[in-house]
């Protein structure tokens, strides 16, 4: 393999000498950031509620690599997770959170995102982000599921530690 490259299973893979904190190492030393991250080691998170193009309708909350919105009173969120409409009178459907006006102008329960309408279609019940087909942490990390999100913790054989400017796992 050239300079900046290991062989790897018969295969040449790039190297990249400071960790893809939060992306995958794509060439020598060159990461490629997840949605939500940028920098040269795709540690720095990308404060998209203050953007010049705002992504929610009303307020949004950053979180790590991504963000939430929230309606104002009266208000609830629409189906593309950033748009606030008009809160419908759900109270004869007893739903646990709230409810939507369907396309075609049928009522249904509605749950925020990390959330999923139950069987019983009225209560809302955890996602686990962490049974996913694609991993949502580096490889240094693994995941745990929380209600209505997830966290990255290091994963055995790791410690959180300072790497440059960032916070990472580190071996022990």
């Amino acid at each position: 393999c050239c300079y900046g490259w290991r062989k790897d299973n018969g295969d040449c893979k790039p190297v990249c000498k400071k960790p893809c904190t939060n992306g995958i190492c794509v060439g020598p030393d060159r990461c490629s950031c997840h949605p939500g991250y940028k920098g040269k080691q795709c540690n720095d998170d990308i404060n998209e509620c203050g953007l010049h193009h705002r992504p929610c309708s009303h307020s949004c909350m950053n979180t790590p690599g991504s963000f939430r919105c929230f309606c104002n009173p009266g208000y609830t969120l629409d189906t593309d997770s950033k748009s606030c409409i008009k809160k419908p009178d759900c109270s004869g459907l007893r739903c646990q959170l709230g409810c939507q006006i369907e396309r075609n102008g049928a009522l249904s329960c509605l749950c925020p995102p990390g959330l999923q309408l139950a069987p019983d279609n009225r209560t809302c019940k955890d996602i686990d982000e962490c049974k996913g087909p694609f991993p949502i942490c580096s490889e240094r990390h693994a995941c745990r599921n929380t209600f209505g999100s997830y966290v990255c913790v290091c994963r055995p054989g790791y410690i959180l530690g300072t790497f440059g400017n960032s916070i990472t796992c580190r071996g022990t």
